[in-house]
């Protein structure tokens, strides 16, 4: 047995070691261990609790903080969607790119039926008034127990809500224009629901029939303008009109006159000629007489060929020429005016347009003669309404399109071998140009005008 546990003795002492190992380890731990208790062991389990139940208590009051400061926030958006609801201005902005979008609710034919309506809408506003159908209160309202100070003061509350009503009302339809009429209802709206409000106490208020009454106001006052605008616009395309056709008749006069004179000279001139045929005996003096008459016939017959140019002229008012110019210095690239005229010489009318209100001359494009030159300008203009750059008013004709869609439209509907021109020379403008920019600014420059 001695012997055994002699040669087992290494083993005994490898496992001997192992434990001490093992021993040592848990005496570190032990060690450790008795460092945390006697750092948190000491805290008795009141303590302990104490510090959860003042951890508790401060969630608590972080919880009814956040609660107050969500119905604050609340509140807080509440007031800015009421804010929105009240600031209009900026709203008015926003209109201004609807404006086109206007119907009329009053479909007259003149400003003076729409001034004869928006009289007798003001009439109505002041019987109502004057009915006390305009503002309605509670008028056994008392005030210390006397019924007449009650109906004096709910009287007076009527009032005051008639005359703040009719100043933002006045407002309103003073400074109506085509941008505001929408926001003008609004306000008008608004104003009718805030003074509805503000006597709500004394059940005064305002009645719904006073309130269309205002709102027809509005848009009879709109639609007024617009009338006359509308107006003052024919007018101006009538004197127009009649200033093109005086000025045709005058050069119709003038191209007889000139045609008589030359008529007159011609006649007298075949009269001479003959007269000297009788008396020419030779045969070289009459071969140069009759040249000469036959000459003379042809100028006459000229002359009558022009004449019944300006007889058939002067009898189709249907009859004139129109025009595709543009003005590169003045409106840049791609921008034409299409418009058509009676002159006998076509090219006086595109010199007027070209005076002082633009910098540069105009250069044509194409000049069509028509008989029906109205229709082919409706066709070009109807084809180009997109391009149109005046939207509002149609007197204006400056369109931007492509020179070569307007050429297939006129080839199409007039003549397939009209001649137009691509592009416009423009010589004052590039001239003007070549003066202060060098060649590549100056393609710059028409490139930016262009609107590219």
């Amino acid at each position: 047995m001695a012997v055994m546990d002699y040669l087992r003795g290494p083993k005994y002492r490898a496992q001997a070691e192992h434990v001490g190992a093992e021993l040592a380890k848990l005496k570190d731990r032990y060690a450790q261990m008795a460092e945390l208790a006697k750092k948190y062991g000491a805290m008795e389990m009141l303590e302990v609790r104490r510090l959860i139940d003042d951890e508790k208590a401060k969630q608590r009051a972080i919880q009814v903080q956040v609660q107050s400061l969500e119905a604050e926030a609340a509140a807080v958006a509440a007031h800015l969607t009421d804010l929105r609801s009240q600031v209009l201005v900026v709203e008015e902005t926003l209109l201004l790119e609807s404006f086109a979008l206007y119907t009329p609710k009053f479909k007259l034919t003149t400003s003076a039926e729409y001034k004869d309506r928006l009289d007798q809408t003001r009439a109505k506003q002041k019987a109502l008034i004057k009915d006390k159908q305009a503002v309605t209160g509670n008028m056994e309202w008392q005030v210390n127990g006397s019924k007449v100070e009650g109906r004096k003061l709910v009287g007076d509350m009527m009032k005051l809500l008639i005359r703040s009503f009719n100043n933002e009302c006045d407002s309103c339809v003073d400074n109506v224009k085509f941008d505001n009429v929408d926001l003008g209802e609004k306000r008008i709206r608004q104003s009718f629901d805030a003074c509805n409000k503000l006597g709500r106490v004394m059940t005064a208020r305002l009645s719904d029939s006073y309130l269309q009454l205002k709102l027809d106001e509005l848009h009879l006052a709109h639609e007024f303008q617009l009338k006359k605008q509308e107006e003052k616009e024919e007018a101006k395309r009538v004197r127009e009109e009649l200033r093109e056709q005086q000025k045709l008749e005058q050069e119709i006069r003038a191209a007889r006159d000139k045609i008589a004179k030359e008529r007159k000279h011609f006649t007298q001139a075949l009269r001479d000629l003959r007269a000297r045929l009788e008396l020419a005996g030779a045969e070289e003096d009459r071969t140069a007489l009759l040249a000469k008459i036959a000459e003379v016939e042809a100028g006459k017959a000229d002359l009558d060929r022009e004449e019944k140019v300006i007889d058939y002229r002067e009898q189709n008012a249907k009859a004139g020429y129109v025009y595709v110019i543009s003005n590169l210095g003045a409106f840049g690239e791609g921008v034409y005016k299409i418009g058509m005229t009676r002159r006998l010489e076509p090219m006086d009318r595109v010199d007027e347009l070209g005076d002082a209100s633009v910098p540069f001359w105009f250069d044509v494009h194409a000049m069509v003669f028509s008989e029906n030159a109205p229709a082919l300008e409706a066709k070009l203009h109807e084809r180009f309404a997109v391009g149109r750059l005046n939207k509002v008013n149609g007197r204006k004709e400056f369109f931007r399109a492509d020179i070569r869609e307007i050429e297939d439209v006129i080839r199409a509907n007039y003549d397939a071998v009209v001649e137009v021109v691509h592009e416009a020379p423009a010589e004052q403008y590039r001239e003007s140009l070549r003066m202060v920019m060098p060649v590549i600014s100056i393609r710059r420059a028409e490139h930016a005008a262009s609107g590219n």
